[in-house]
């Protein structure tokens, strides 16, 4: 009975294990079971042991305070870019037909959002000529090859600000067959503002380290000039996409050979944002969907005031007397005369 109790404590146990591996995610699990994943995972664990948070001294007289702020910004408005192309044998038939698909979309896409905006783009017409020289055809009165099919190509680009339109508009032009999404820009429309805030909170920070660190080492920083610098960086959502495989496979499939070889994998992408632990403060710190990302970072640093040069002392001038000799001569008389030489 003990045997049984601690074989079902082991099997407990490792299903608890399990339950936390995949609640991870299958991109850890993957990431995780390669040696070179392993290694460094080993690499972490001992550099967290022997030393929590690795801070370096700063230089004698010289200190820099630093501060970094993010900003998760959700988007006000979408722009979402279809790719559509279509041939013909006339230049007339192609743009009839892919004005047909068009104008069914256009008219979807009011009906379902009254805020849908709708742009097409011209990309390209292009004539296609036979490859196969007897088969080529010539005006009998310009001799100029005649096409044979006429490619017409146009983007059809939707701005919207609910970001449920995407699914909607993905079906509708699916329906009538145009199926390349090229991408999906997003834009903040009060970007100034929130670029204003980021500076507000890490000034208030700053100031508050740099008083800290001022009480901490009894320095009042009066002999020291002050230097900043700063800077943004913005993020955008279909920057930051990674590529994803999925870890197995258990899709079979056979060859005519009768060779059974497993299905490819899968490779998807996922979003993958700055995470919050590299920064002073988040604004907007969870998330849902993809977000506009705000960087900002400042930096102050206190170098020792400059040394007054010593004035030069100057010897003070000995000014010499001029002594002017004279000599006179007593007579035997008594009287009293001066020589002159």
């Amino acid at each position: 009975m003990k045997n049984l109790k601690t074989i079902t404590t082991l099997f407990a146990l490792a299903w608890f294990l399990n339950g936390m591996s995949q609640a991870k995610g299958n991109y850890d699990y993957r990431a995780n079971n390669s040696a070179i994943s392993l290694r460094a995972e080993k690499d972490r664990m001992v550099q967290i042991q022997n030393n929590f948070v690795s801070v370096n001294m700063p230089a004698l007289g010289d200190l820099t305070f630093t501060i970094k702020g993010l900003y998760n910004a959700k988007a006000d408005s979408y722009l979402a870019i279809f790719t559509s192309t279509q041939v013909g044998e006339t230049q007339k038939e192609a743009n009839d037909l892919l004005k047909a698909k068009i104008d069914s979309i256009r008219k979807g896409a009011n009906k379902r959002s009254s805020d849908v905006e709708m742009y097409v783009d011209m990309i390209s017409f292009i004539p296609l000529y036979e490859t196969i020289p007897d088969k080529k055809i010539f005006s009998k009165k310009t001799y100029n090859e005649i096409p044979i099919v006429f490619e017409l190509k146009k983007n059809l680009h939707f701005k919207y600000t609910d970001p449920a339109v995407l699914e909607y508009l993905v079906t509708i032009c699916a329906e009538n067959e145009i199926y390349d999404l090229v991408r999906v820009d997003y834009f903040i429309e009060d970007i100034d503002l929130k670029k204003e805030k980021l500076i507000n909170k890490a000034e208030g920070m700053l100031k508050q380290k740099i008083m800290r660190f001022g009480e901490q080492t009894h320095q009042d920083f009066k002999d020291k000039d002050r230097m900043m610098t700063e800077g943004f960086m913005v993020h955008l959502p279909h920057e930051q996409y990674q590529s994803y495989t999925v870890y197995s496979s258990n899709a079979m499939y056979v060859k005519q050979s009768g060779t059974i070889n497993a299905a490819p994998k899968t490779t998807s992408q996922f979003y993958m944002p700055k995470f919050n632990k590299h920064y002073d403060f988040v604004v907007n710190p969870a998330m849902l969907e993809p977000v506009v990302q705000i960087e900002y970072e400042v930096k102050m640093r206190l170098v020792p005031k400059p040394k007054e040069p010593k004035k030069e002392v100057k010897p003070k001038e000995i000014i010499k007397e001029k002594i002017i000799k004279q000599l006179y001569w007593v007579t035997p008389t008594g009287d009293i005369k001066q020589l002159n030489f």
